[in-house]
């Protein structure tokens, strides 16, 4: 059975993932919900029957894993102190 976007949307919702999968040009991208702050939130695939319906599950919540991790790299490194850089005259 082919799929839709509405179908992948109903499922993300059911596994607990607040966003939904749009498709652009060439590609598909993750949008509204938590996917809002994402820095990556594109799946690199011509059409929604490229992958099935637990691969696109499954893309969606790498995509998930990946930007948390990316946010608290950038958190840890916002928190350092900064390095003093002593001038040399």
């Amino acid at each position: 059975m082919p799929l839709s976007l509405k179908t992948i949307n109903a499922e993300l919702t059911k596994h607990g993932l607040d966003t939904k999968l749009t498709k652009g040009d060439g590609y598909f991208y993750v949008g509204s919900g938590e996917a809002t702050e994402w820095l990556d939130r594109t799946v690199r695939v011509p059409t929604v029957n490229s992958l099935t319906l637990e691969q696109w599950i499954e893309e969606v919540r790498k995509l998930r894993d990946r930007n948390r991790k990316l946010m608290r790299s950038v958190e840890k490194q916002l928190s350092k102190p900064a390095k003093k850089n002593p001038r040399k005259n």
